[in-house]
């Protein structure tokens, strides 16, 4: 039963939090090696998705952008300007089942699914709301009960 549980469990890869990621989006300088995506309208992006150029994203969910960093500074402008400021926007590191940095991650949410397929191909989930209240408030701290 372990050897299941461990087999099933090596396709997938994680997001790691990294202040970093968030500081190049915020930068908006854009990596010349990877392909950029993203989910949700180009006035209220959810979530800028980078990857490697020697992966493949596999097609559907995300939107494929020729980035630039003006077109980059606008979509982080826009994000943050749902949110009133940015410390419930997320950058993270997208990283294999070994734990390699294949690509960045910047969205207030901070839940998805990254499955590796065979041949280099990557499937990202949408974004999902977070359980942490601090990010589904907003940024608001949820109020005491007495």
């Amino acid at each position: 039963m372990f050897i299941l549980i461990a087999a099933c469990s090596g396709s997938y890869g994680h997001l790691v939090r990294s202040n970093a990621v968030g500081n190049l989006f915020e930068r908006h300088e854009v990596l010349p090696d990877h392909r950029y995506f993203l989910t949700g309208p180009q006035s209220r992006p959810n979530a800028i998705l980078a990857v490697h150029r020697s992966y493949t994203l596999q097609p559907g969910l995300w939107r494929p952008v020729e980035m630039t960093p003006e077109l980059l500074k606008g979509l982080v402008d826009a994000m943050t300007g749902q949110l009133g400021f940015t410390p419930t926007i997320m950058g993270a590191s997208v990283t294999n089942p070994e734990g390699k940095q294949i690509g960045v991650w910047y969205s207030p949410y901070s839940q998805t699914a990254i499955r590796f397929e065979p041949d280099n191909v990557v499937v990202v989930s949408l974004p999902s709301k977070d359980s942490d209240p601090l990010i589904l408030e907003r940024g608001k701290r949820p109020a005491r009960r007495f």
